[in-house]
């Protein structure tokens, strides 16, 4: 059987850039005259032939503010991709939207382009906490957005930011609490994360944090916000399947699995990442960040890549482990190097893993740890 593969296009513009992001995003308008739908077909031509012996199983529309686009473009870069790779109907197809923009005319447009799934980009409900977050909507507008996708299309995400300035255990509760209630069937809730040393020179907190500006939560009450919230999504009947994502059974991403479970994925617009795996390791790209220059790059028919990195055999196992080592499934024990035996065994003894169904799968205190567990099992 052929491996799964899924297509990831990014599509950069917003209508304004939030404090905490270094995503490839720009705040120029969006081009006229379908010209970067048309651009993502054409880096798929030029991208594609080695994708084409794999089973394409999911796309995912990220950014940016993707429901900004117009919905007759979502629905050329959907029909683009079906024609391209042959992606299966019911495949899941995935469309990343604002809550301010996330009405039910452009939800109905994308269903009928053959949208499956919804994940809005909400933060939390708490005006305290958006207003930090440099966020334009409020909570009614975002458990309104919530609502009114889960009307039209019933498989609906919601991303969730804790540990930001003015978080809270109870903000993170009533956040996590809310969000279902409104009709969300997947959370994904991470911890807002700041690299001061690496992203101080164009992201606004990240410079804040290292001058010092401003204060944000330490690690313990951190993690106190992160255990609140998944203790009431369980309660909800959602199921951690992943470090940061719960859903309720059924309604795991099955885009993030394909990251997750080590397959490849293939990158379209700028900024976009990709990945071809092969047996004796792989390559990886990252798109051109900047908009103007993908463009151009593409038009002219030049792949428009920006950085590439080849990979062994070993670095692949490495990775395959850190990214297993995140899920509820963990990782094959076959995938392990017989010199961490004495690793595993520490392990189990400690409580921060068991072997279940003749995988290694950390337990809860096990996953608050998992960088440093994957780490000490690399080769």
């Amino acid at each position: 059987m052929p491996r799964p593969f899924g297509v990831y296009v990014h599509f950069p513009y917003c209508a304004h850039r939030c404090p905490y992001c270094d995503f490839a995003v720009t705040t120029r308008p969006v081009p006229a005259d379908g010209r970067y739908a048309a651009a993502v077909l054409a880096e798929l031509g030029l991208r594609g032939a080695p994708f084409r012996p794999l089973d394409c199983v999911s796309l995912f529309l990220g950014g940016g503010t993707p429901s900004r686009w117009a919905p007759a473009e979502v629905a050329t870069v959907v029909a683009g991709v079906r024609c391209g790779f042959g992606l299966r109907a019911g495949a899941e197809v995935t469309i990343e939207a604002n809550p301010e923009s996330c009405d039910r005319e452009r939800l109905l447009a994308w269903r009928e382009a053959g949208v499956t799934r919804v994940s809005i980009g909400v933060q939390s409900f708490d005006p305290g906490v958006l207003a930090q977050l440099g966020r334009r909507h409020d909570g009614e507008t975002a458990a309104r957005a919530i609502a009114t996708a889960a009307g039209v299309i019933p498989n609906v995400s919601v991303d969730l930011i804790q540990a930001g300035r003015r978080s809270s255990v109870a903000i993170a509760v009533a956040d996590a609490a809310r969000a279902v209630a409104c009709g969300a069937v997947h959370v994904s809730a991470y911890a807002l994360t700041l690299d001061p040393e690496v992203m101080a020179e164009e992201v606004p907190l990240a410079r804040a944090a290292r001058t010092g500006r401003l204060a944000f939560p330490g690690d313990e009450e951190a993690l106190a916000q992160a255990r609140a919230a998944r203790a009431t999504l369980r309660r909800l009947g959602l199921r951690r399947y992943e470090l940061s994502n719960f859903a309720r059974p059924g309604f795991e991403s099955r885009h993030n699995r394909l990251y997750w479970e080590g397959e490849s994925y293939l990158g379209l617009g700028a900024g976009a990442a990709g990945c071809l795996r092969g047996e004796a390791g792989g390559v990886r790209w990252q798109n051109l960040r900047d908009a103007d220059a993908w463009l151009v790059a593409v038009e002219a028919g030049r792949l428009p890549t920006g950085e590439e990195d080849r990979f062994d055999a070993i670095a692949d196992r490495n990775e395959r482990l850190m990214l297993g080592l995140r899920t509820a499934r963990g990782v094959p024990l076959t995938l392990l190097d017989g010199s961490k035996a004495g690793e595993v065994s520490a392990l189990l003894r400690r409580r921060l893993a068991v072997v279940r169904d003749d995988r290694l799968v950390l337990t809860s205190r096990g996953l608050d740890l998992q960088s440093a567990v994957a780490e000490r099992l690399f080769v």
